[in-house]
């Protein structure tokens, strides 16, 4: 599309195609950045990202006092990576893919969310314990390291442990355990303790790393007991406000150029959150001997696990990172992703949501808590980084850019192949190793017609706002009952408590909600304790939610009123200093809170990070105070002091106005950055767009046209001014000139969908329709932009139709300028994308020949459009695909395959693939002209798109039968068809599957040769994909189940003993036990019935060795889904087919009941009824509730009566079942052929369809080996010359006939058949009727009824016998009659339907 932003930079110019696909790779990766969140995660997530001190000063609109250090003092680097020297510590081997994880997890949580990692563990309603992360470090490795520090942490203090992957589950059931009731008691009579145990729940000191830990004595006090009883019971108090947590910080920063050499070190300390009038100093101390002593033996034993030592060192690292990058962000520069190791998938990052609570034991050995019995409790803590470093020092660093350099080149090298562990080079500096770590940056900057991935997220961030904040009260209820449960929820609806949950819980996106629904004033009122929301933001280190009353402009250094009226009192910071919360102080600082003010004791904030003893708070208080000593304060958000603003000049014009005057767009952007209200530029280009002079407008629009694409966000302060309807009004007017300009700034704002909404409200779909014709090409071209944005989202393309604006955009293909033709191409194929109305609209005022004429231009970007657009108007709608081949456009689509423009291949082969989707007929006409050469060609291509669009194009001209589907797979050939099952692209993968299936189906040598070409191991990896589709997963399974099953259920051992050597077996059990999807789950028990067809040993191993049970195939058998429970009972018959000894098996599992068939029997479905059919005659031993002969015999008569069915599907089933049931126990083939089934299948061969000829004739075959099924047949190939022949060439190769009756034919045609025996043999012709007979015949039978139902008297057999032979015994069955003739075109037969009942007593026993 293009999007010009002047009439010399047309949209199209928008770079090649690298770059195209490159941004549509950034865009799929951002919008799946964001899958992982919940609805509360996503709101959360929003909120925070925009309520951050990180975020720009636009968003905030406060001016910034920056932490001491690194952030504001790193040097520019000018080389194109950055070096940051980590130190080594013995035996802890760091892996360089694991550090890459965290700067490219870093990069986006800083850059695009605003967010540094903490995590803080709260406590439920229910005793378990959220892992609040902020939501940008959610499922992410940085915070599962958190979350596996903090729990050992805590683990320790409680003495209490449970593994992860137990932990993990047991998370996920123990409410129901426990039977937890809407007020998070257990409700349940089992014994708790022994439920957790069970669980995996431990105690710590049983650990080997950790035995005996409990046991020493940290007190040296001799006239303290800390286990008396007194003390116990002061500390469980106030246990829960008590907390362990560590504090991460860098110790010492040097830089050289890009090398940066850092140290870094944790404190561990403990915080009591209460404040003085809830804790006297008296209390504090005592409990404070206690911490103290419980605080030694954590930091001790803490690191013993050799994880959690590794753990401790990246974050460490990641201490260091959060500074530096944001001293990188303030340079424009950021890491370089693309130059990093591939990301964790999904799977592997998962964050743990909540804990579980932990409960005690009788014997454990941890004193440190005392809780009754069977009491089970939540843990709380944290870990947090301090953001503030000392002052970077200089160094000199040698000799590292070649050692860094060389180790990315390694790293990066394509051809090495992957490993476990990616280590990372050292080097020795001042007797010291450190590792050496390189990252490669990029500028922080926009850049033309690419997309950043940055630029990506904060779009779709950008888009997402709108539409999930702030919440409903539902979403907000459902927050509170989840944390505080039902009773506590219900009061937080009232505004005052529900704000101070949320204010004291962190829950940010509520508290944004609630903060919309109450006035500023509001905000700062205080409880019943004298606190505002201030204050508990601070104690409880909730930095959203002082962000967010900060932009409120609420006083900062706001002091508790009730209980000090001195007015005396802690200001915020005060209480984060007291109550250790180091986030919270740093943001107030930020924000200029005045660390100077005092308390009515005269101490100031440093003196409570002092008293209460939180070393990293006094640390960063000591920083400030020589940071403001110094000439590190500016004043870059000011102009100078006492300016004033508003002066204006003799015409009333003040500084915004003549800026926009005289086009100074600099100082406009300056003003903006400023956002002093006393300026407010946005309003006042509205106010000017709305003057009446004209020059004002003109200028305003103007200068827009600049902004708009100044920065990302400037498109939202358009809109929140309220500009749209004036700039619809603006394109209203009679001024051309005019109106060009104004469609080119919403031309290039429309892609936002609040834009376009806005748009649409103002009425402006009609007016850009009115300019479509107004003669003027760039303003054309631009009103089609702008519609094509539009019709993008809700019922616009509806909209755009009924307006009349497909019949200008189509009478605009007649001027030939490039630029306006692309879009409004574009803006046609938009409207055609899934609307058939629309469709039908273009074709009937003669779009589509107009389309098809640009398939010849010389234009490869008109080409490429004009595919792109043919695709849509025929894609699910075969009146405009046959309409589409009815304008000639087959062969220059084919040409379009021809020519060496890779993208106008790909839309050509888009176009195909539109075209022959479902359509019989255009794909003949494409295979015609040969198009699959040329499509082949798009398989060798570089780009994995180009091959995607090139496979799904083949396989869209495969069709549906077998036989074109099995032709394309061999043209496509096995080598391609391996390449395509090894490729990561799922559309390729399913490509591949559905090549196989064609390919093996019903054709060993295929099998054979896909055995041979080492085919089973790429589908049996593909099964060991976590990635892989559910559609191509499916496409696997049936193909491997395909591979192993030829004609009539015959089995094939070389595949299935190659699919069991990949280790396939395994792979599929587990997924018929485990997977979601109950229909992954019948695919995977139908290709398990193939693979062991007929196979005794394998079957041995299946159930033996791989743990497969009967049982959940019968559970699918059960299923409500009628689908599912015809393929689980063809699963059983495979299973059971020809083996008594699985027949017993399935019976000892668990009894098939008649009922489960009957639906399918009596199914309108031929399909269905075939597939039941044949079931319950292969299971008749196996079905438990009508008897084995009744089964059988109603198996047989219903297959046979389908015979004469019209469809062809019905046919080549019904043919396919019979070959199978023929050779099958004794019995049935006898009963098939009773029932005239020989004449019926004879009557098929007939058929103008090839697949019921071969099916027809295949059943014939094996049916030969039954000796009256060979008698029956013998006497029609004798009585009818050509059925012989006709049979032998449909027989497929895999398919059998008896060797006996081929030589007996042969040896009776060599004698003569019957009705030409004399002439054969040089005698006279055989006696003709005479012409009455003749007429009676006619009057009472039709003569091309082949199969018309005849007194056996009237067989020609019968009238070359001399002797009569007393009538034989009847069966209930009628015979049908012999022709002489060979007739091509029958009517279809007319047969009784008979019953089989007396048949099967007579032959089976």
């Amino acid at each position: 599309m293009l999007r010009s932003v002047k009439k010399t930079l047309p949209r199209n110019e928008q770079g090649d195609e690298t770059t195209y696909l490159a941004n549509l790779a950034v865009q799929r990766n951002a919008s799946a950045f964001f899958d992982k969140f919940d609805r509360s995660e996503l709101q959360e997530l929003l909120t925070t990202t925009s309520c951050s001190w990180l975020a720009s000063k636009d968003d905030l609109r406060q001016p910034l006092e920056l932490p001491s250090g690194l952030m504001g003092q790193l040097k520019n680097i000018s080389f194109p990576n950055a070096i940051f020297l980590a130190p080594v510590v013995p035996d802890v081997p760091l892996d360089c893919k694991e550090v890459h994880q965290i700067v490219r997890e870093l990069a986006v949580g800083i850059y695009c969310l605003n967010q540094i990692p903490s995590i803080s563990l709260d406590s439920n309603y229910d005793h378990s314990t959220s892992c609040q992360l902020p939501p940008a470090y959610i499922d992410t490795r940085i915070g599962q390291i958190l979350i596996s520090v903090d729990y050992m942490l805590k683990a320790l203090w409680h003495g209490v442990y449970m593994p992860k992957e137990k932990r993990v589950r047991f998370s996920e059931l123990w409410r129901s355990s426990m039977d937890i009731d809407m007020d998070g008691n257990p409700q349940t009579e089992k014994n708790i303790f022994s439920e957790f145990c069970s669980a995996g729940l431990v105690d710590l000191s049983n650990e080997p790393d950790f035995e005996g830990i409990y046991d020493e004595n940290m007190n040296e006090d001799p006239t303290y007991d800390p286990n008396s009883a007194q003390e116990k019971n002061l500390f469980m108090q106030y246990a829960d406000n008590i907390l362990f947590k560590l504090t991460f910080g860098t110790i010492q920063v040097q830089q050289h150029e890009s090398v940066c050499k850092f140290d870094a070190a944790y404190v561990l300390s403990n915080v009591i959150r209460l404040t003085e009038d809830h804790l006297d100093t008296v209390t504090y101390q005592r409990l404070q001997q206690r911490l103290i002593l419980q605080q030694k033996l954590v930091k001790k034993h803490l690191e013993k696990k050799a994880e959690i030592r590794k753990n401790i060192e990246y974050l460490k690292i990641v201490s260091f990172l959060i500074p530096f990058l944001l001293g990188l962000k303030r340079k424009m520069k950021i890491p370089n992703l693309n130059q990093l190791l591939q990301p964790y998938s999904d799977d592997k990052v998962k964050t743990e949501r909540e804990l579980p609570p932990f409960v005690f034991g009788p014997d454990f050995k941890c004193q440190h808590f005392h809780y009754i019995k069977n009491e089970y409790f939540h843990v709380h803590g944290g870990i947090e980084f301090d953001v503030g470093t000392p002052s970077l020092e200089d160094a000199v660093f040698d000799d590292i850019q070649i050692c860094a350099s060389n180790h990315v080149a390694q790293l990066l090298d394509p051809d090495i192949p992957y490993r476990e562990h990616y280590s990372i080079p050292t080097m020795e500096f001042d007797g010291k190793s450190y590792y050496v770590i390189s990252i490669e940056l990029e500028t922080f900057y926009q850049q033309l017609y690419k997309t950043p991935w940055w630029g990506a997220i904060n779009e779709i961030i950008s888009t997402l706002k709108p539409k999930r904040l702030p919440l409903t009260d539902i979403q907000s209820l459902e927050q509170f009952k989840k944390r505080f449960g039902y009773k506590k929820a219900i009061k937080c609806k009232s505004l005052p408590y529900g704000m101070k949950s949320a204010a004291e819980r962190g829950l940010s996106a509520i508290f944004h909600t609630f903060c919309r629904k109450t006035s500023t004033s509001s905000l700062s009122v205080v409880d019943e304790y004298g606190y505002a929301l201030l204050h508990h933001a601070s104690i409880h280190n909730r930095v959203p939610i002082i962000c967010q009353l900060i932009k409120a402009h609420l006083n900062i250094n706001q002091r508790p009123f009730f209980i000090y009226p001195s007015a005396l009192g802690p200001t915020a910071l005060h209480l984060a200093a007291q109550c250790g919360s180091i986030e919270a102080l740093t943001c107030l600082l930020a924000f200029k809170a005045d660390y100077k003010l005092t308390d009515d004791r005269g101490w100031m904030a440093i003196h409570f990070a002092a008293f209460y003893d939180n070393i990293s708070l006094t640390r960063v208080f000591i920083t400030v105070t020589i940071a403001t000593s110094g000439a590190l304060d500016t004043l870059q958000y000011l102009f100078s002091l006492g300016a004033n603003w508003k002066k204006t000049d003799s015409e009333g014009n003040n500084i915004i106005h003549l800026a926009v005057l005289y086009f100074h767009t600099e100082i406009l952007k300056h003003l903006i950055q400023l956002d002093n209200p006393d300026l407010p530029v946005w309003n006042t280009l509205v106010e000017m767009l709305q003057c009446e002079d004209s020059m004002r407008p003109e200028m305003a629009v103007r200068s827009l046209e600049v902004l708009c694409l100044a920065k990302d966000f400037y498109w939202k302060c358009i809109l929140d001014s309220g500009a749209i309807p004036s700039l619809i009004n603006l394109l209203k007017g009679h001024q051309i000139k005019l109106a060009c300009l104004t469609s080119g700034v919403l031309s290039n704002i429309s892609p936002h969908i609040t834009i376009s909404k806005a748009l649409v409200e103002a009425g402006g779909i009609s007016v850009l329709i009115e300019l479509l014709g107004s003669g003027e090409p760039e303003l054309q071209s631009r009103c089609a932009v702008i519609l094509y944005d539009i019709a993008q989202f809700d019922n616009n393309q509806n909209v755009i139709s009924e307006l009349g604006g497909i019949p200008p955009l189509i009478n605009l293909l007649k001027i030939r300028l490039q630029d306006l033709l692309v879009n409004v191409i574009n803006c046609i194929r938009v409207l055609c994308i899934q609307n058939k109305q629309n469709q039908i609209t273009v074709k009937e005022h003669q779009g589509i020949p107009a389309l098809v004429e640009f398939l010849t231009s010389q234009s490869d970007v008109l080409q490429a459009v004009s595919s792109a657009a043919l695709a849509e108007l025929a894609r699910g709608n075969e009146k405009m695909q046959d309409a589409i081949a009815d304008a000639d456009a087959i062969g220059p689509l084919v040409e379009l395959l021809r020519g060496r423009k890779i993208t106008v291949q790909v839309k050509g082969a888009m176009a195909i693939e539109a075209l022959s989707d479902n359509n019989t007929h255009i794909q003949r006409l494409f295979l015609e002209k040969s198009a699959t050469k040329y499509l082949l060609k798009l398989l060798k291509a570089f780009h994995l798109t180009v091959k995607e669009q090139g496979a799904t194009t083949l396989w869209a001209l495969a069709g549906q039968t077998l036989k074109q589907q099995k032709l394309m797979a061999e043209q496509i050939g096995y080598n391609f068809i391996i390449d395509m099952l090894l490729s990561p692209s799922d559309k390729m993968q399913y490509v591949g599957g559905e090549a196989v299936i064609a390919l093996s189906k019903d054709s060993k040598l295929h099998q054979n040769q896909i055995c041979e070409g080492n085919g089973i191991g790429p589908l049996v990896r593909l099964l060991r994909s976590t990635k892989i589709a559910e559609g191509t997963l499916l496409s696997v399974i049936r193909a491997l189940g395909t591979i192993c099953i030829g004609v009539a259920h015959t089995n094939n051992p070389v595949s299935q003993e190659n699919i069991v050597d990949e280790q396939a077996l395994p792979i599929l059990v587990h997924l018929l036990k485990n997977h979601n999807s109950l229909q992954i789950k019948v695919e995977v028990a139908y290709s398990l019935a193939c693979i062991v067809l007929r196979n005794s040993n394998l079957q041995t191993v299946l159930q033996e060795e791989e743990g497969f049970n009967y049982n959940d195939v019968l559970e699918l058998l059960n299923t409500p889904n009628k689908d599912i429970c015809l393929r689980a009972g063809y699963a059983l018959a495979l299973f059971a087919y020809n083996n008594p000894v699985q027949q017993f098996l399935i019976l000892e599992t668990g009894a098939i009941m008649m009922s489960t068939f009957e639906p399918f029997l009596r199914s309108e479905i031929e399909t269905h009824k075939a597939m039941a059919a044949f079931q319950i005659v292969v299971l008749a031993r196996v079905i438990v509730d009508v008897d084995q002969v009744t089964l059988s015999a109603r198996g047989v008569t219903i297959l046979v009566e389908l015979l004469n069915s019209e469809k062809t599907a019905t046919l080549v089933l019904t043919g396919k079942l019979l070959a199978s049931l023929a050779h099958t126990r004794a019995g049935v083939p006898e009963a098939i052929t009773e029932l005239g089934t020989i004449k019926r299948l004879c009557y098929h061969l007939y058929s103008d369809k090839e697949e019921v000829r071969i099916a027809s004739a295949g059943a014939l075959g094996y049916l030969t080996f039954n000796r009256t099924a060979y008698r029956h047949l013998l006497v029609e190939c004798r009585n009818k010359p050509k059925q012989f022949t006709r049979l032998m060439n449909n027989l497929s190769r895999d398919a059998k006939i008896s060797q006996a009756f081929v030589k007996e034919f042969q040896r009776q045609r060599q004698v003569g058949l019957p009705s030409l025996s004399l002439v054969i043999n040089g005698g006279p012709p055989a006696r003709s009727r005479s012409s009455s007979s003749r007429r009676q015949f006619k009057a009472k039978f039709h003569p091309k009824d082949s199969l018309l139902l005849m007194p056996i008297s009237t067989h020609l057999m019968g009238k070359l016998r001399t002797t009569d032979k007393p009538h034989s015994r009847t069966t209930g069955l009628h015979s049908f009659a012999h022709a002489t003739s060979d007739i091509t075109k029958v009517s279809r037969p007319r047969i009784f339907n008979v019953s089989l009942g007396i048949v099967f007593q007579n032959r089976i026993s």
